[in-house]
């Protein structure tokens, strides 16, 4: 399995933890050769009744992540009433640890 392939199985997993909470779910189009966050940051975004949660997940750690990267998503707004994740997928403990940014 390739990376792409592991990454998209890894943010299905996601998905499903966060339907399971009764959050509707958008996600990152990807385009053909090219990820496509959204905002350039997010790969989901999940609507409950009460927050909205923008949720980066991935298999390395925050502290890992190009200093770009962790920028842009430190820099992005949090209104109240929403969070900022990062999922970061544990393959030891088959878990995401969840970091709040």
């Amino acid at each position: 399995m390739n990376r792409t392939q592991k990454g998209k199985l890894i943010e299905q997993k996601a998905q499903e933890i966060i339907a399971r909470e009764g959050y509707w779910i958008e996600k990152a189009r990807r385009a053909k050769f090219q990820p496509q966050d959204l905002f350039g940051c997010w790969d989901l975004v999940a609507v409950g009744k009460k927050e909205i949660r923008f949720i980066q997940v991935s298999t390395e750690r925050f502290s890992s992540r190009s200093r770009s990267d962790q920028e842009r998503m430190l820099a992005f707004p949090k209104p109240p009433g929403t969070t900022k994740e990062y999922w970061r997928w544990n393959e030891k403990i088959t878990k995401f640890e969840i970091s709040i940014i």
